[in-house]
C-alpha cells in the first residue's frame, strides 16, 4: 500500500515586497490571507515523490533548480522525483531574473523561503501514512472559468476585452470548469484532498499579500470535512480567467474569489464520499526538458518597445493596451534569450493517475488533448511546475494574436510537441 504525508508552512514574504504580476508596480502593504507552501509526499517504499505547491506567481526554472537540488541534498529524493509547482496568484510574489521592479529581490528573503521548500519536504515525508487512494471529477454548480480570449465581430482576437460587450462574437471556445480530486485516506491521521481547477488565480488584485480562490477553497473544505488537509493545484489556464466579458459587469475582487472558493470546495465536499477507489502498487516519476526555438519577430521594434514598457500611464485593463505591453515585454527581452527556450516538463503517475507538470502557462486545450489521447487516465495537470518559462499557447494563437501568443518567447510548434512529451512521460511503457 501507498504512504502520503502532508505539511504546510507560511511563508508569507515581508511588507514592502514587490508584488509580482501585471505590468504595474505594486509594493505589499499588508496580508489578507498567509502565503502557504503546502507538500505532499508520497512514497511506494521504493520510489519517494514529493509535490510542493506555493503561493506564488511563479518561479523560474533556475531558481526551482536550485531549491530542488537543496531539497534532493537533505531528503535523499532525487531531484527527478521533485516538483515544485506554483499557484499562479498574481497577490504573491514572483523568482525571476527581470530587469523590472516586479520580483523578489529580498536576499534573506529569498534564503529563508529556500530553507522552508526544505522544511516542508522534510516534514511531508516524516508524514507518511499508509493510505487507500481513490478520485473523483465534477462540474462546479455554476460557471466560475471563462476563456479570456475572444473572436471579435471584426474578425480579431482579443484578450480581456474590457468595455467591448458589443463588438464581441464569442469565445475562442468553452473554459474547464471541472474539479478534479484525489483522496487519501490515511489509517489514523488526517486525509489528504489534492484537489485541481483551472483558471487564472487574479481575483484579488491590490497590493495585500492573498492566495486569492485557491486559498479559500483549502479554507472551506477543511472547514467543511472533518479531519483533512487540503492541497490546492491549479491546472491549465493560460487562456482563462474568472470573467466573463459578454455580460454588461463582470465578477471580480476578494468577496467573488471567496465565493469561487466556495464553488469549488462544494463541488469537492460533493465528491468526497463519492470516490473511485484506485489501487496503485508503484511510483513512476520521469522529467524531461522539452526544446523550442526561440521567436525573434519584432527585433527591429526594440527601441520603441523599450520606451512603452517604461510609460508610467501604462494601463493593463484594457486588452488591446495588455497586448502591446506583453509583446513588448517579449521583444525587450530577446537580446538576452537563447536560440532554443527550455521547457521543464514532470510526470508522477500511480495507479491509473497521471499527474503531468508544465513548466509555464499552458491554454486549456493542452489538457484537453493529453486526456482524450489517454481516456483510462485520470489525470492532473500542474501549471508553472519547476519553472515559469512563458504562455504556452495554442498553435493556431501564434498567428491570431492576442496578449498571451505576444508575450509568449516560443514557437508555433510548441503544442504538439507539448503533447507528445505530456503522452510519453504519462504513458508508462514511455
Amino acid at each position: 500500500m501507498l504512504k502520503a504525508g502532508f505539511s504546510r508552512l507560511d511563508v508569507t514574504p515581508p511588507l514592502g515586497s514587490f508584488i509580482s504580476g501585471y505590468f504595474i508596480k505594486r509594493y505589499a502593504k499588508g496580508v489578507l490571507e498567509p502565503i502557504l507552501l503546502n507538500a505532499l509526499a508520497l512514497s511506494d517504499g521504493n520510489t519517494t515523490s514529493i509535490i510542493i505547491a506555493a503561493d506564488l506567481l511563479g518561479i523560474r526554472k533556475n531558481y526551482c533548480d536550485e531549491i530542488l537540488s537543496l531539497i534532493s541534498e537533505r531528503t535523499k529524493v532525487p531531484t527527478d522525483n521533485i516538483t515544485i509547482c506554483c499557484l499562479h496568484q498574481h497577490t504573491s510574489i514572483a523568482l525571476r531574473d527581470t530587469a523590472n521592479n516586479n520580483v523578489m529581490k529580498d536576499k534573506c528573503y529569498l534564503e529563508y523561503l529556500y530553507r522552508k521548500f526544505i522544511d516542508a519536504s522534510v516534514m511531508a515525508i516524516n508524514d507518511l501514512t499508509e493510505a487507500k487512494i481513490s478520485t473523483a471529477e465534477a462540474e462546479t454548480s455554476e460557471k466560475i472559468s471563462f476563456i479570456r480570449r475572444y473572436i471579435m465581430k471584426d474578425g480579431r482576437v482579443e484578450t480581456n476585452p474590457h468595455g467591448k460587450k458589443d463588438k464581441i462574437l464569442k469565445p475562442y471556445y468553452d473554459a474547464d470548469n471541472t474539479v478534479r480530486l484525489i483522496r487519501f485516506k490515511r489509517h489514523g491521521a488526517r486525509d489528504i484532498a489534492l484537489v485541481n481547477f483551472s483558471t487564472h488565480a487574479d481575483v484579488v488584485h491590490g497590493e495585500y499579500f492573498s492566495s486569492d480562490w485557491p486559498g479559500f477553497t483549502r479554507s472551506f473544505v477543511e472547514n467543511d470535512l472533518e479531519n483533512v488537509s487540503c492541497i490546492m493545484t491549479v491546472g491549465c489556464e493560460g487562456d482563462s480567467n474568472h470573467a466573463d466579458f459578454t455580460l454588461d459587469e463582470y465578477r471580480d475582487g476578494y468577496e467573488h474569489s471567496r465565493h469561487m472558493g466556495r464553488v469549488i470546495a462544494d463541488a469537492v465536499v460533493g465528491m468526497w464520499d463519492n470516490t473511485e477507489d484506485d489501487t496503485p502498487t508503484d511510483i513512476l516519476c520521469r522529467k524531461d526538458i522539452l526544446f523550442n526555438k526561440t521567436r525573434t519577430d519584432g527585433e527591429e521594434s526594440y527601441e520603441e518597445c523599450v520606451k512603452l514598457l517604461a510609460d508610467p500611464n501604462n494601463n493593463t485593463a484594457d486588452g488591446s493596451k495588455i497586448e502591446l505591453l506583453g509583446n513588448a515585454s517579449r521583444i525587450v527581452g530577446l537580446r538576452n534569450q537563447p536560440i532554443y527556450q527550455k521547457l521543464p516538463m514532470s510526470s508522477i503517475c500511480f495507479g491509473r493517475i497521471g499527474i503531468i507538470g508544465f513548466g509555464g502557462e499552458p491554454f486549456t486545450r493542452y489538457a484537453v488533448r493529453i486526456r482524450k489521447k489517454l481516456p483510462d487516465k485520470f489525470i492532473i495537470t500542474l501549471v508553472c511546475a519547476n519553472g515559469m518559462e512563458g504562455y504556452l499557447p495554442i498553435k493556431e494563437a501564434f498567428r491570431e494574436g492576442g496578449y498571451e501568443a505576444g508575450a509568449s518567447p516560443f514557437s508555433p510548434s510548441l503544442e504538439d510537441d507539448c503533447t507528445k512529451v505530456a503522452v510519453k512521460l504519462l504513458n508508462k511503457n514511455g
